[in-house]
């Protein structure tokens, strides 16, 4: 977990921000105003697909080295035991560069754009749209509304990402043994036929249960660094 702990600031700074500024382009209302003249929906929704777009490439290296080392299921090292594939983050890293080249570490990247792009669009607009429906009309959503609405957006968004990062997960993990999938579109076909539906779906439970308070609080400072520094 050292990877994603040290690059979550990264992304989500990318993420917050390409969001914030494409947001600015296409309605020219400052922070100040959001909630007296809220911008469009569809505007919301582009502004959060760029920003998913752009973080999807900042995030994909990460991902991969974090689905690879969640994924070795090598025991711990004991006396006379076979060395585990990968040490750590940066060896792993080290072994996909020198195996794998620099489009290794890309693996699923193209994958992870077709999952964050408009997923993080929805994730926006569903966040928007509760603080606006739980708000009077021109004032600010409370820290309880704007934890809700962060939640809420988090389940959204991971209801319409879980069948491409099922995707995802199992192209990073293709090739490190033998290749099975011959692309995206292989690799669902694959899945669909041997597994039915249902592998779409697998593990939406759990990051469901885990985007709430992850975007609760994710929302909450983001909206009260804007205030301070607005």
């Amino acid at each position: 977990m050292s990877f994603p702990i040290a690059s979550i600031a990264l992304v989500n700074s990318v993420l917050f921000g390409v969001y914030s500024n494409v947001l600015l382009v296409l309605t020219a209302t400052p922070y100040q105003e959001r909630w007296t003249h809220p911008a469009m929906y569809t505007d919301i929704f582009l502004a959060g697909c760029m920003g998913g777009f752009v973080q999807s490439y900042c995030l994909g290296p990460f991902d991969l080295i974090k689905v690879r080392l969640q994924n070795q299921t090598e025991p711990r090292l004991k006396p006379g035991s076979p060395q585990p594939r990968y040490r750590g983050p940066l060896h792993c890293m080290a072994s996909i560069l020198q195996k794998e080249g620099v489009q290794g570490l890309l693996r699923g990247s193209g994958t992870l754009m077709l999952r964050d792009t408009p997923t993080l669009g929805i994730y926006f607009v569903t966040y928007e749209w509760f603080c606006r429906y739980s708000t009077p009309k021109g004032q600010e959503p409370s820290s309880t509304t704007v934890l809700v609405a962060g939640g809420f957006a988090g389940i959204a968004s991971w209801v319409t990402a879980t069948p491409l990062d099922v995707i995802k997960c199992r192209m990073q993990m293709d090739g490190l043994k033998e290749r099975l999938y011959r692309g995206v579109v292989h690799c669902m076909a694959s899945s669909l036929r041997q597994e039915g539906p249902g592998v779409f779906f697998r593990g939406l439970t759990i990051n469901s249960a885990r985007a709430f308070p992850v975007n609760a609080v994710t929302f909450l400072s983001y909206e009260y660094l804007l205030r301070w520094w607005g």
